[in-house]
Parts: structure tokens; C-alpha cells; sequence
């Protein structure tokens, strides 16, 4: 489901009352999900509203999973269904909508059954309403579960207008090449819309990790990574996840490490190197696995960790390590919270604090390099004094070793705080997530491109990650959902 941009002249209130307070029926806001039921009494309803909300004893939904898992024999089957289901003050429930875009018999099963018992009604100061619930049945290896998923009302409204520093004109001219498909948890099964870590692994397989669990997604169907396949529960928070180039996917939870190879989980015990827990799991070029941590860089390749900090690294500005990244030469670059050093294949180490470079005071957040070898680096400033620091945004360091620097002020981009960097070897341009300002698309020469929430179709404008399939499709994942860019068919 795509996103629609909002018209300029409709406020924010207007929205907001649209979506989270009683809804008029004939307005396409009142259903959720893209399969839509008109049968239902939808004069005047609330979303997922009172003291108590709606709800109904979890023993009727075990029993709905329980008879519906014996009747279809759902074998090797991993997926969800969300049901948007009204309630009304003398309990009788009706589905509204749902996420089967199939209308299977499964799934009339389940609104039949939805439909076939008395809920427990909402109250608001006391009175008894009509409201909505989502009810979601996950599916994984053949058995099914099902729970209700209460409505984050903070999260149905519009997400606000990007800043944007720059008062550039951006023409976009690339931006009508592509088409944005964008899904929430509100239009799919989506755990939580907020993910700031994900991967595509060696299948073209998105992992999309929450602080409300995991899911995977095969570019048609969604499928929860829970208590059935793997050692998580459908609500654990995912500190992090990658894929190594074994196609192994390594899940950081609680301060544990776990790796899973063909579905099938392990867990590593670097306790005595991850007391300070992790921030990022980053996977180099060389194969290594590169966890930081506040107390140094964990580096694990064939099982074998080592542990790099201001012990054996006294150059090391700080062991509180924010990124770390090895290039095709064969360097380490180290980001810390007071500066970074690049260590080269003799060894030898770069103490940038000492340099008169871009990266001079700076952390190296992360970091992409194109064909050719040239490198970028998104920049965070640890003294930085205002939301717009002119010695943030992208460093750029060239075959040569020149360097140029890139922000707000004497380039295209729309704002300096970079959260991500992909470089696009299919249309061999650099992509930027931002915080403030959506993503930039930059054509490596002076094309600088900006999309977000008010001038597209995407879901918002503060953007976690980008990765990119072995296709050529985008994702990115952002505070308002998953975001995906895929290029139009002949363009």
C-alpha cells in the first residue's frame, strides 16, 4: 500500500481527528487494512479507545488458532493475517478489514469465527462504546498463534513536515522513475513501524528487526520470526541483526549473540567481551564481524574474537566505539565518541584528530565505498552544539586521498545529520537516510535529489536504514514504516 501524500491545505488536526476520533461512516480512514468488509454498523466508532479497550479472554483466540491450525494442516506455511475487528456495547464483533489480499478460505474461517462470540466492550469515563481491535494470527512452521495488537495512536498521526536547511530548489527529476510501496503495521503485519536495523540476506529476504519483535519479508509476504522458529518470542526487541558473507544472519538480543544458519539458531557466549553491551553488529568486507561496544570493537571471523581497544591501540581516541568499517585496501577505520583513526594493512595508524581533514574532531558514523575505491562517511559531530552543524554530513575521501566535504551550506544536501549511507551499484549513485530531512539521492557529480513526506509518497521523513537487494530494490526503514523504492518498469 502506498502512502498519499497530504494536501497542503488540509491541517494536521484535521488529520489527526480523522484518524484517532470518531469516524463518520463512507470514509476510507475507518478501515486499516486493504481488504475491506461493508457489512458492519461503522456510524460511530472510536480506535482501540477506553479504560478498559476492548478485548476478549486470550483462551477464545488459542482456541481460533488451535482449530484452524487442525483444519488446514498449514505444513511448512509462515505468515500473518491482521483483522481489524468492530465491537460494539453489547459485545458482537464484526470484521472491517483485513490483510489477505487472497480472500482464502482460511480467512473467512477466521472472520467467521471473529464474528461468532461476545467480546468485551470498551469504556470511556464509564460508558460503554463502540471501538476497534486488531487481532493478529502468526503462523510459522505450521502453527498458529494469535493475540490482540493494540493501536499506537501516536503512530496514526501524520508524522510532521521535514526541515530541510537548504533552501535549494529541488527539481527531483528521478523521483518519478520510482515506485514507493510503503507498509505499516497498520497495513500489514508489520511488528512495530520504527526498525533501525535490518538486512537483506543472500535470498533477497529483508529481516526487519523491532523493539517488537523480528519478521522477514520476500518482497509479497511477511513472516514473524517467534517462539515457533527461532529462540524469541513474537514481542522480543532486536538490538541489531546482519548477514555475513555466508548468508549466516547474527541477532543481538539482551546482550546475547545468536547466529542462524538454514533456520536453524545458535547462541555465542562473548559475554566477556560484550559486558558493555552492543550498538551496532557491521559486517566487513574481509569477512570479519565487527561488533562496537562502549568498551571497545569486538572482531569475530571463523569463531575466533578478539577485542581491539586503548590497551593494544593506545592511538585509539576512546573505547566507546560508535562504527567501524575495513575497506577494499584492506584499513580499519574505527569511529569513537572522540574521534576516529583509520588502522591500514602494516598497521600503521591515522589519528584524524591530529589531520587537517573532514574527519579532524569527528566520529565516522558510517561508511560506503563505490567501484572506483572512493570512500564516504557520513559524519557526527561530539561537541556538536546545534541540530544543524555545518561539520557534519558526508566526508569524501578519493582514490588520490583528497578529501572534500559536503553539508548544507556548499552542496545539495538538505540537512548535515546523516543516519545512513547506501551506495547504489545499480544506478551508481549515492543514497543518504537523514534524520530531519528524508533521503537524498546524489549522482556522485552535482545532482542532488530529496525525498520525503511532503513531496512524495513516503511515510515520513527520518530515516533509520538503507539496503539494497541483489535486484536493485531499496528498502528503507524509517519512524512511520518500511519504505520500499523500486525502479519502474523501463525507466
Amino acid at each position: 500500500m502506498s502512502a498519499v501524500a497530504t494536501p497542503p491545505q488540509i491541517s494536521k488536526l484535521s488529520l489527526i481527528i480523522l484518524l484517532i476520533l470518531l469516524l463518520p461512516a463512507g470514509l476510507s480512514a475507518q478501515n486499516l487494512f486493504l481488504e475491506k468488509i461493508d457489512v458492519c454498523n461503522t456510524s460511530n466508532y472510536c480506535m482501540d479507545c477506553g479504560d478498559p479497550k476492548a478485548t476478549c479472554d486470550q483462551i477464545i483466540l488459542d482456541n481460533i488458532a488451535e482449530k484452524t491450525q487442525r483444519k488446514y494442516m498449514l505444513g511448512d506455511f509462515n505468515g500473518s493475517l491482521s483483522f481489524q475487528v468492530l465491537v460494539d456495547p453489547t459485545g458482537f464483533g464484526c470484521v472491517l478489514s483485513h490483510t489477505d489480499v487472497t480472500n482464502s478460505p482460511l480467512t473467512a474461517d477466521l472472520i467467521r469465527y471473529l464474528n461468532g462470540f461476545v467480546w468485551k466492550p470498551a469504556r470511556v469515563n464509564g460508558k460503554i462504546v463502540t471501538s476497534c481491535v486488531i487481532v493478529v494470527f502468526h503462523i510459522a512452521y505450521g502453527r498458529m498463534s494469535a493475540q490482540i495488537q493494540r493501536i499506537d495512536l501516536t503512530q496514526l498521526k501524520p508524522p510532521g513536515d521535514p526541515i530541510v536547511y537548504n533552501k535549494t530548489v529541488y527539481a527531483n527529476p528521478s523521483l518519478k522513475t520510482y515506485d514507493f510501496t510503503v507498509w505499516t503495521k497498520y497495513n500489514s503485519p508489520l511488528p512495530d513501524n520504527i526498525s533501525l536495523s535490518c538486512t537483506v540476506d543472500k535470498s533477497d529476504v529483508l529481516w526487519y528487526a523491532t523493539a517488537k519483535g523480528l519478521t522477514r519479508f520476500d518482497g509479497e509476504n511477511f513472516g514473524p520470526v517467534n517462539e515457533f522458529n527461532s529462540p524469541f518470542t513474537g514481542q522480543t526487541a532486536i538490538g541489531g541483526i546482519t548477514t555475513d558473507k555466508d548468508n549466516n544472519k547474527w541477532v543481538y538480543v539482551d546482550n546475547k549473540i545468536y547466529k542462524c544458519t538454514d533456520d536453524k539458531w545458535q547462541i555465542y557466549d562473548f559475554k566477556k567481551f560484550l559486558d558493555a553491551g552492543v550498538t551496532h553488529i557491521l559486517n566487513s568486507s574481509n569477512g570479519k564481524l565487527l561488533f562496537t561496544t562502549n568498551d571497545g570493537l569486538v572482531a569475530v571471523r571463523n569463531d575466533k574474537v578478539a577485542l581491539l581497544n586503548k590497551k593494544n591501540i593506545p592511538q585509539l581516541p576512546s573505547n566507546d566505539i560508535s562504527y567501524a568499517y575495513v575497506d577494499i585496501r584492506k584499513r580499519l577505520w574505527i569511529g569513537t565518541s572522540k574521534g576516529s583513526i583509520m588502522i591500514d594493512k602494516d598497521f600503521f595508524v591515522t589519528a584524524f584528530n591530529k589531520t587537517n581533514t573532514p574527519l579532524k574532531n569527528m566520529c565516522i558514523s558510517g561508511a560506503v565505498e563505490d567501484e572506483k575505491g572512493n570512500l564516504y562517511f557520513s559524519l557526527v559531530d561530539f561537541n556538536k552544539l546545534s541540530a544543524d552543524d555545518d561539520k557534519e554530513g558526508i566526508a569524501v575521501m578519493n582514490t588520490k586521498g583528497n578529501w572534500f566535504h559536503y553539508n548544507d551550506k556548499n552542496s545539495g544536501m538538505p540537512s548535515n545529520h546523516v543516519n545512513n549511507l547506501l551506495y547504489d551499484k545499480f544506478e551508481h549513485v549515492l543514497w543518504i537516510g537523514t534524520d530531519q530531512s528524508g533521503i537524498v539521492r546524489f549522482d556522485l557529480k552535482d545532482g542532488w535529489e530529496n525525498y520525503h513526506n511532503a513531496n512524495s509518497t513516503a511515510p515520513g521523513y527520518e530515516i533509520f536504514q538503507l539496503v539494497q537487494d541483489s535486484k536493485g530494490v531499496i528498502y528503507a526503514t524509517t519512524a512511520n514504516g518500511l519504505l520500499r523504492i523500486r525502479k519502474k518498469a523501463g525507466s
